[in-house]
């Protein structure tokens, strides 16, 4: 039995008719995370950072199937949405039933006028660590997952916002930026092009993608992979020495 036929998820045919569910149905799960943790360190993500987001219970462990779940949690700290991912290498991946997109996985910095969006959980987990690696706050942003990205009409003027995106912007009147860290892809463009055209009168909408890769996971796994290669080399170069 996997983790989508467990309390909580559904099978994907049923999926869109229980969205207006006003409750959550969310799997076992506890703050544990050892599965989760290992997998997401797999991913190049930060270690410090994945137990920040774990003790700020956003996000947890499934007890079946070990599936890392990513809360968005309300003003109350309540889980008001939540999205699974398999820890086992596969892509599966889906929302609990009854999920309220309009909040989602973020981090928010009331001092900061700048909002920047992602499409999962896991590019925000990979900007927060290459924030760390720079040197600089990933808690002094304002950070948001879209948990999938959001084409467009074929006329733009008609995009319709992400609810949590519009929830955001609405209790944040500060905001003033959104950039669009969206995967470096056809649906990736497309959707910032969308965004861009309903945000762009009242907003700074700038797209900036990851400078390697389809998005930001790929980017913080290929500077890990040139650190690894360089230490190797510098290893070999210290042998070659001391002969």
């Amino acid at each position: 039995t996997t983790v989508l036929n467990r309390s909580g998820y559904v099978p994907k045919e049923q999926f869109f008719k229980q969205e207006k569910q006003k409750e959550i149905y969310l799997p076992p799960y506890d703050f544990g995370c050892d599965t989760v943790k290992k997998y997401l360190m797999s991913r190049g993500i930060d270690e410090e950072i994945i137990k920040d987001f774990i003790q700020r219970r956003m996000i947890a462990e499934e007890k079946g199937n070990r599936y890392a779940l990513f809360f968005g949690l309300d003003e109350n700290g309540k889980v008001r949405q939540c999205s699974g991912r398999a820890t086992d290498g596969t892509h599966e991946k889906k929302d609990a039933a009854g999920s309220d997109r309009s909040y989602s996985f973020q981090i928010a910095n009331e001092n900061c006028d700048t909002l920047r969006v992602f499409e999962s959980a896991i590019d925000l987990l990979s900007f927060a660590t290459l924030m760390k690696r720079e040197g600089f706050d990933y808690k002094s942003q304002n950070l948001l997952s879209l948990s999938g990205v959001y084409l467009p009409k074929e006329e733009m003027k008609e995009t319709k916002i992400p609810a949590s995106v519009r929830r955001f912007l609405d209790s944040h009147p500060n905001i003033k930026t959104v950039c669009l860290h969206l995967d470096n892809d056809f649906a990736g463009k497309r959707g910032a092009a969308g965004f861009q055209c309903v945000l762009r009168e009242n907003y700074d909408v700038p797209f900036l993608p990851p400078p390697y890769g389809k998005d930001f996971n790929d980017y913080i796994l290929h500077l890990k992979n040139l650190e690894k290669r360089q230490n190797e080399k510098e290893k070999q170069n210290e042998k070659e020495q001391s002969r």
